[in-house]
């Protein structure tokens, strides 16, 4: 009897080990060198969708100045703005996790093990955040919370609180894309959620990444000029009064 019950939880583990490999396998693979560049997310918002300021959110906008960006300061970009740079980003991927490297000598990791974010995350905010990931059919739905909050979302200058929660939508839309649909939602600074969405492109097989640093005559500190330039939205959001 002992026998038949090994036989089985082998014959198990076989099936299941199969079915797994099978699944992973048929997953659309990001992995390679990608771009998807965008200074300002106002121009992206997904239709009906509008950027409502809170009170103290309007205040801080108002106030908001370029020379403060996290660029100038040799910052880390943060989860949003680090995939829409300028600069190409590299998604490495295995079964159960994406490593995304960014060229602002930065890394995000996606778990996608079926893990959940830390108890104490909060208490540890990084500045990618923590990221956990799952699988819906041809799409990785990637839940992101307790993000520093010197990032900026975009370059134009809107900023976050530490309650940011970010829900990013990555699916492959052919093997030389894929599309980004995030959705933002922080009560500090904004009185509702909002969802913007664009398109990641492959580079080409001889681009490598190139890590870029103040130390090597990026935009520094030196460069800001204080009170010259505010936010640079194309779509000004709506203020609350």
């Amino acid at each position: 009897m002992m026998k038949l019950f090994a036989a089985a939880a082998l014959a198990l583990s076989i099936v299941s080990g199969t079915s797994v490999s099978a699944a992973a396998q048929s997953r659309p693979d990001f992995s390679g060198i990608w771009i998807a560049s965008t200074a300002d997310i106002s121009t992206l918002l997904l239709p009906g969708e509008e950027i409502s300021f809170t009170a103290y959110g309007a205040e801080r906008y108002k106030k908001a100045d370029m020379a403060n960006s996290p660029s100038y300061k040799c910052l880390p970009y943060g989860p949003t703005r680090g995939l829409q740079s300028t600069n190409p980003f590299q998604i490495i991927q295995a079964p159960d996790l994406l490593a995304i490297i960014t060229e602002h000598i930065d890394y995000r990791l996606i778990y996608a093990d079926g893990r959940g974010h830390p108890e104490d995350i909060l208490d540890y905010p990084e500045w990618m955040g923590h990221s956990t990931g799952k699988w819906e059919g041809d799409t990785i739905v990637v839940d992101t919370i307790a993000m520093r909050e010197e990032t900026w979302l975009d370059t134009a200058g809107f900023e976050h609180s530490d309650k940011l929660h970010l829900t990013e939508r990555l699916q492959k839309t052919g093997p030389d894309n894929f599309r980004i649909t995030v959705t933002v939602e922080d009560p500090v600074f904004f009185t509702k959620p909002f969802t913007y969405s664009r398109v990641a492109r492959r580079m080409p097989k001889d681009v490598r990444l190139m890590p870029a640093r103040c130390a090597d005559n990026e935009n520094s500190l030196a460069d800001a000029v204080q009170g010259v330039q505010g936010p640079e939205h194309k779509n000004p959001p709506k203020l609350s009064r």
